[in-house]
């Protein structure tokens, strides 16, 4: 039998490993945040499901002592708290990021300090107001050839916002609620009849009453399955907003002579304008693999008791195979994610490479987690498909994750196409001496890059052009990231037996990696068919290694106690029979 303290020290050590050294923070905002209360509940209508997320967004600032402005610029508590909402809270965290990092991230960043910025700020700050960025327009996002327009009338010093064409409709906002909205909306500047670019405003879409300001007009969309939000499409006939509504940082201002003073060229001030978005796909894609995590602490719960046939489910070797190959993507994604908000923390490298990492990060965390929350869901059957039980609801949120803050495939084409070098980004501490399974995926990598500086699209593997040689060079620089973080993770590990699972664990995604690349590799001779058998079993050997540390790799995610949720239950027969009303007496 094995001795506990060991086993106490090893746990410890992968805590860090997964919340770095902001355990006691992670575990001060999971306790806020579940005791919100906020559980699956059935018989509430997708409209009402929508008007619940106000009130836990008041409910958590005040509880978190801090206010939205602190807790916006802090990106450790911002990260924690995006991360347990997703797990405790799941209705919270739609309306998160469009309130710490669109809306009080663009006030901050781009604000000039004024009376109206700083009011709205302040409505923002407790929660009266809910904060929301308008950016996609009905027939796309379009970048920086956006068609809603702002023009400045100098006879009454303000912009007049208005919608031209059906196309150019604000699409998705989640504004078709009474809660108090201040909304950030991206629009093209007309000043004198000159197309000044796309530049950002700051109004006050609905009072206090709920009522919509004059010159608006808005329409609820149609539910979603699942992720409620108050959805809707927003037309502007007309609103004035004054002279301080122009977000414009340091590098635009609207001047007292009504002139526009812009360091930047027109086509580049839409990018400048949505910088705000890297935290918001950084908060996202830590949200998704925390429920990532959640989900395979509550599979393995359940499996441990589940007894289909008299023998356990956790015994099975097909589930013990589901359950243990999902843990080295869930812990590279979680290493990454850490290591990405740790630069973010301390402003390592510029305004564009940060863009790049969120951009990167975004799709690997949050298709990594869908993929192991279907694992989860499909092996917890039936349990899973209740709500009570919260996995449903991580999937809904997760599908809404991939879309927000810029749709995958767009953020991944974005990425493959940067003229920064996607190869030469190397994470903090990478050893200068790596292994061959790491290796290999930077050949890969190399390869498809050299192939697309080249226009030489079919060296990718298979794809039609460049937008899908991008996808799969971004893929594939967010892969061997990951992997080159857990490496790293061990390589630093004290602790000789958190050490030995977090090399399994690095080898593990790799080798997944690779075997999932199996053809690419063997038409690029890169994989012989006697390394693709040795591949094959060193693979299985290190699953079997992981899922004799599966407990104490687990019970380092430090998931909630959920309450209400019998997979999370330490008796989750015991559970539903307090669900049913029944005690000991109902069965004779």
């Amino acid at each position: 039998m094995r001795s506990a303290a060991p086993e106490s020290a090893t746990v410890e050590a992968l805590q860090e490993v997964v919340f770095g050294p902001h355990s006691a923070l992670y575990a001060h905002v999971r306790d806020v945040v579940v005791g919100l209360g906020d559980r699956p509940a059935s018989g509430r209508t997708y409209g009402e499901q929508t008007e619940v997320a106000p009130g836990l967004l008041r409910a958590v600032i005040a509880g978190l002592g801090r206010t939205a402005r602190e807790i916006a610029t802090d990106t450790w508590l911002r990260g924690a708290l995006c991360d347990w909402a997703q797990v405790a809270a799941p209705r919270l965290l739609l309306v998160l990021t469009g309130h710490f990092d669109l809306a009080i991230g663009a006030i901050l960043a781009l604000g000039d300090g004024s009376d109206y910025q700083q009011q709205c700020l302040a409505e923002l700050d407790t929660g009266a107001a809910l904060g929301v960025l308008a950016l996609t327009e009905l027939g796309g996002t379009n970048g920086a050839d956006q068609q809603t327009r702002a023009t400045w009338d100098g006879a009454t010093r303000s912009f007049v916002l208005t919608t031209p064409t059906a196309q150019s409709t604000k699409m998705m906002p989640n504004v078709a609620g009474r809660t108090p909205r201040i909304v950030v909306v991206t629009a093209r500047l007309i000043v004198d009849g000159r197309d000044e670019g796309v530049l950002p405003f700051l109004m006050r879409l609905r009072a206090a009453d709920g009522a919509v300001a004059d010159g608006v007009e808005i329409v609820r969309l149609p539910d979603k399955p699942g992720a409620p939000m108050d959805h809707a499409m927003i037309r502007f006939d007309g609103i004035r907003l004054p002279r301080e509504a122009l977000l414009g940082g340091d590098w635009a201002r609207m001047n007292d002579d009504g002139q526009l003073h812009c360091a930047l060229e027109p086509r580049r001030r839409f990018h400048a304008a949505i910088s705000v978005l890297g935290n918001g796909r950084l908060d996202l894609a830590t949200a998704a693999t925390a429920s990532a995590r959640a989900a395979i602490a509550g599979l393995a719960n359940y499996a441990q008791q589940r007894r289909p046939g008299g023998k356990r489910m956790i015994e099975r070797d097909a589930v013990q195979l589901d359950l243990v190959s999902t843990l080295p993507a869930t812990y590279a994604a979680t290493v990454l994610g850490r290591r990405v908000r740790q630069m973010r923390a301390e402003s390592t490298g510029s305004a564009a490479e940060q863009s790049l990492w969120s951009m990167l990060l975004k799709p690997l965390l949050s298709e990594a987690a869908e993929q192991v929350l279907t694992v989860m869901r499909r092996r917890a059957a039936a349990q899973a498909a209740f709500r009570v039980n919260y996995i449903a609801d991580w999937i809904d949120n997760l599908e809404a994750i991939i879309t927000a803050e810029g749709e995958n495939q767009i953020m991944q084409v974005t990425a493959g196409k940067s003229q920064l070098d996607l190869t030469a980004l190397q994470l903090p501490d990478t050893p200068a001496l790596l292994p061959w399974y790491l290796k290999l995926l930077i050949k890969r990598e190399e390869a498809i890059a050299v192939a697309l500086r080249g226009r030489r699209y079919d060296a990718a593997g298979v794809v039609l052009g460049r937008d899908g040689a991008a996808i799969k060079l971004a893929t594939a620089t967010a892969e061997r990231l990951a992997a080159t973080a857990l490496l790293t993770e061990a390589a630093a590990a004290t602790n000789p037996a958190a050490r030995r699972l977090l090399e399994s664990m690095a080898a593990a995604y790799a080798l997944d990696r690779i075997e999932a690349r199996g053809t690419w590799y063997n038409t690029h001779q890169l994989v012989s068919s006697q390394l693709a058998g040795a591949l094959t079993s060193e693979l299985i050997g290190h699953y079997r290694a992981l899922f004799d540390g599966a407990p104490l790799l687990i019970e380092a995610f430090n998931t909630p106690h959920l309450t209400g949720a019998p997979m999370f239950a330490a008796d989750y027969i015991a559970a539903w029979k307090a669900y049913a009303g029944w005690d000991e007496t109902t069965f004779r």
